[in-house]
């Protein structure tokens, strides 16, 4: 059975973490919050650290900015999608460099938000425990 990979961002600025809002028109949870991200694309030949070019690509692609080369896995989750679907979703503390956070690509809003922000928000499944383990490793 094939499975997809996804990687998943959670920026750190500022001792925040950068959320976005899934597009109203998207198949999966639409108008939920969660972490920019996106599936690892099929290649031809070796692609080093596709897991990292991957996760800079989304991240720019879905709310306009940079992050750094210190990319860090701190969690991994499989799950299966409806119909099947086996998923490998990879989530990386990473810290942002350049640009305003806007929603661009799959995105409706974002917000940069604290610890206690959390209770505020409408998240997808298991997203905000992805969120406050990254706050855990802000602090360490």
């Amino acid at each position: 059975m094939l499975h997809s990979i996804i990687t998943n961002a959670l920026i750190v600025k500022n001792n925040k973490i950068l959320i976005s809002q899934r597009a109203l028109n998207e198949k999966h949870d639409p108008g939920k919050w969660t972490i920019p991200g996106g599936k690892v694309e099929q290649t031809e030949g070796n692609v080093w650290n596709i897991l990292e070019k991957t996760l800079k690509r989304e991240v720019e692609e879905e709310v306009g900015v940079m992050i750094d080369d210190n990319i860090r896995l701190i969690s991994n989750n499989t799950f299966i999608r409806t119909g099947g679907q086996h998923v490998i979703a990879l989530v990386f503390i990473c810290y942002w460099v350049s640009g305003v956070a806007k929603p661009c690509e799959d995105t409706n809003d974002v917000a940069w938000i604290t610890e206690e922000d959390l209770k505020l928000y409408d998240f997808s499944p298991n997203v905000e425990e992805y969120i406050k383990h990254g706050f855990k490793n802000i602090k360490i």
